[in-house]
């Protein structure tokens, strides 16, 4: 970590280092014999050939002890370990050696206190955050820019790191002798080149209306302050935030296993983390989280989230997320998310999405979707949806979209497409679109069209079924009761008399390669209503020939059914205008009636050959 600042501050009492470039006492080397002297006696010959002097924290040892001992050129430090045999710690302050016994520095607690000022401008520095590495103690400075940070000294440091943070300043480390209270005065340097909270960590969780009210706000002033250093410990536990194991550092430590009463705060997760209330992680999340109300992650998520409330991940999800009411992946998403509310992934999304209400994928889906009310994708789609209201792709389909009302595809459709009301595809359609009111197709229809009102695509290439087909152009088949093309369409009603009935009425849509018609006649006591298709052939501008397969069904004037009529008619047509012509010719008819019906009716019906003659509009 780079710091623009560094401070070396070792204090002890009175005693401060005047030579802080000079040998250090403990490697001084001395030559002594003594036999049956007091330690106070050996200390002393120490202290004048080692040019330092002992300072004693309590009473670490009896000074009247007699010791015997022959020393040569034996340094400080060892010829101590002889004379105590472990028993005294012992740190160097300047020329100045502190003993203190070993077990007597583990139970001892001390304060750290002084001001923070700006190195530039004088000015006191509120809210500045002071912090042990080790054992993970803070403080914060107060509007005079005074702290008071209370630390316990374990024994097994000569002397203890303090990092000073600050938004906007560069990080100062202070070394302090451990065991003593005392008061420093410290001075901070505004940093020189401000980096770009997004590239040093995910803060967002703290800018969240959930992380304002429940992160207090020395826990997001922590945050702010400390961007850099983290911690890794196996184990949390907390009541709510601001009240646990890891206290005001909470935000700066990963842990293995976090256990939260009410709700905890974490910098990130690297195994199991269980909360009666919520879960809050500033940066990644690994493995297992579990939440009664909600788990809100800052970085990525690798793993399973629980909750019976709310899973917001703010980065990307890879594993599976299962919530009550909403699973959020602002990212991509792998895996799979169940609720019985929203799904909604920020980016792509590659798995499964299952949702009471809404899934919501604002990138391309590669998968499975399913909603009791609306699957919505901003990208392309790969696999199948299915939803109770609507599916509502903005980019292309592969796949199968089925919903209870409406389908829509804003780029080409390759699959099955299946509504209750309507489906629509702004682009090509290859595959079928199945509905219960209407299909539409805003490129080429190149696929099958089935609706019980009516069908449209901008191109035909294919088929479609409808009581009314529309299509701006058409090289496919229309089948319904009016088939509109709008360049090259083919429409013709006629007036006619054949061997069946006296006056008949037809109406023919299409185009001239292929078309359908609808046909009633009547005489007297019998009716007939028929549909069929056919074709012209063109044999000049004035001539053609049309060819007509269709079925009539004959009814009495009760509108009782005497049978069906199977009948081909090839028929010449001369035109005498675009809009008017005459046609005539002969016609092939097999018939199937009904037992019981009148001699005469039996007679007509049973007819082989017949023929038609008529005139026609348009």
């Amino acid at each position: 970590m780079k710091r623009a600042s560094f401070i070396l501050l070792i204090t002890f009492s009175l005693f401060y280092a005047p030579g802080l470039y000079a040998q250090q006492p403990l490697s001084k080397t001395v030559s002594f014999r003594v036999t049956n002297k007091p330690v106070d006696t050996v200390l002393a010959i120490i202290s004048r050939q080692g040019a330092c002097s002992f300072s004693f924290a309590g009473s670490p040892f009896r000074g009247d002890s007699l010791v015997t001992f022959h020393i040569a050129n034996k340094p400080v430090k060892q010829v101590l370990d002889l004379l105590f045999s472990g028993r005294i710690q012992y740190v160097e302050s300047g020329d100045n050696i502190i003993l203190q016994r070993a077990e007597q520095v583990r139970e001892r607690n001390y304060v750290i206190s002084g001001y923070v000022r700006d190195k530039e401008n004088g000015q006191v520095v509120p809210n500045a955050s002071i912090y042990d590495h080790t054992n993970l103690y803070s403080t914060f400075t107060n509007n005079e820019g005074f702290f008071h940070l209370r630390l316990k000294d374990k024994g097994r440091q000569p002397s203890v790191q303090l990092t000073v943070s600050k938004e906007f300043y560069t990080d100062t480390a202070l070394y302090v002798l451990p065991g003593f209270d005392r008061e420093v005065s410290l001075a901070i340097s505004p940093a020189r080149t401000v980096v770009l909270k997004e590239f040093i960590v995910s803060d967002q969780v703290e800018k969240t209306w959930l992380g304002r009210r429940l992160l207090s706000e020395g826990l997001r002033r922590q945050t702010q302050n400390i961007s850099k250093f983290f911690a890794d410990k196996p184990v949390q536990t907390s009541l709510v935030p601001a009240i646990g194991s890891h206290g005001k550092m909470a935000g700066q430590v990963v842990n293995k296993f976090s256990l939260n009463f009410v709700g905890g705060y974490s910098a990130g997760l690297n195994g199991v983390e269980v909360a009666g209330g919520f879960n809050i992680d500033k940066k990644d999340v690994q493995y297992v989280q579990v939440a009664g109300i909600f788990n809100m992650v800052g970085g990525k998520m690798t793993g399973a989230q629980a909750t019976g409330g709310y899973n917001h991940v703010m980065q990307s999800v890879e594993g599976a997320q299962a919530a009550g009411i909403a699973n959020v992946a602002k990212g991509k998403m792998k895996g799979a998310q169940a609720t019985g509310g929203l799904n909604l992934v920020g980016d792509s999304a590659k798995g499964a999405q299952a949702a009471g209400l809404s899934n919501l994928v604002k990138g391309n889906l590669e998968g499975v979707q399913a909603a009791g009310g609306l699957n919505q994708v901003r990208g392309n789609v790969t696999g199948a949806q299915a939803a109770g209201i609507s599916n509502f792709n903005q980019g292309n389909t592969t796949g199968a979209s089925i919903t209870g009302a409406l389908n829509h595809t804003g780029g080409n459709m390759v699959g099955l497409q299946l509504a209750g009301i309507v489906n629509s595809t702004s682009k090509d359609v290859m595959g079928i679109q199945l509905s219960g009111a209407g299909n539409i197709s805003g490129g080429t229809m190149a696929g099958m069209q089935f609706s019980s009102l009516f069908n449209y695509s901008h191109r035909l290439k294919g088929i479609q079924f409808a009581l009314v087909n529309i299509a701006d152009t058409s090289s496919g088949l229309s089948f319904g009761l009016l088939n509109i093309i709008r360049k090259g369409g083919y429409y013709k009603l006629s007036v006619s008399a054949n061997d069946l009935m006296p006056l008949n009425l037809s109406f023919k849509s299409g185009r001239k390669q292929f078309y359908t018609l609808f046909t009633g006649g009547m005489d007297n006591d019998l009716y007939n209503v028929g549909f069929g298709i056919g074709r012209s052939f063109s044999i000049g501008k004035k001539w053609a020939i049309t060819t007509d397969l269709l079925q009539l069904n004959v009814f009495d004037k009760d509108w009782k059914s005497l049978g069906q009529v199977y009948r081909f008619q090839p028929l010449l047509n001369f035109s005498f205008t675009r809009w008017l012509s005459v046609h005539a010719g002969p016609a092939l008819s097999v018939s199937e009636y009904s037992s019981g019906v009148n001699k005469f009716s039996e007679r007509r019906l049973s007819q082989l050959l017949g023929w038609q003659a008529g005139i026609s509009f348009f």
